[in-house]
């Protein structure tokens, strides 16, 4: 052991572009030809077995982020995948077996009604649920536009649809401007 370290005592206690220790003899300043103060070093107490359980551990961490990316790229390739145009959504094979396009065709219809039929420009839908004899959805429509926008005055309505998607009526839920978010926490 004594000649290890005697051996790291004459090593270069810079550390080369790839994280290891240079394998230079050191001069008087315990450096080599090639290096000095200003690169980075290993420290003189750091043994040859410290350094490489070090590099080891920087090459595990750089592997682990590596992975993680590589797994959120996949997560976000696949949620593109499986994402749902509601214009690709036939709205006439509208049947309350398939659940998932029954939604998306309520939310085209929705979407495109909202506005005529309330009086005020379409924000949004916040929620579509089946009910007995058709469907409910609750949408946002723009009440009073302001400047900023998040002082804008926004309705929450309800909209009742029956089976084939036909409106059957609506109601005011209430109103809140945009930027509030403390009535829906």
């Amino acid at each position: 052991m004594a000649e290890a370290e005697s051996n790291t005592a004459d090593q270069c206690q810079a550390k080369t572009g790839d994280g290891e220790r240079c394998s230079r003899p050191a001069q008087d300043d315990g450096f080599c030809y090639q290096h000095d103060e200003s690169d980075p070093t290993v420290s003189e107490s750091q043994s040859a077995d410290e350094q490489e359980q070090e590099d080891q551990d920087d090459d595990q961490d750089q592997s682990e982020a590596e992975s993680e990316e590589q797994e959120d790229v996949q997560s976000a390739e696949m949620a593109d995948e499986e994402a749902t145009d509601p214009e690709d959504v036939d709205t006439g094979d509208v049947d309350g077996k398939d659940q998932i396009e029954g939604v998306l065709a309520i939310r085209k219809i929705v979407q495109s009604t909202a506005g005529k039929l309330i009086g005020h420009e379409f924000d949004g839908v916040s929620e579509i649920s089946p009910m007995d004899e058709g469907w409910r959805a609750v949408v946002e429509v723009v009440e009073r536009s302001a400047v900023p926008d998040t002082q804008d005055i926004i309705g929450r309505y309800e909209i009742e649809l029956d089976e084939d998607g036909v409106v059957q009526g609506y109601r005011r839920l209430g109103r809140y401007r945009r930027g509030d978010t403390k009535a829906f926490e």
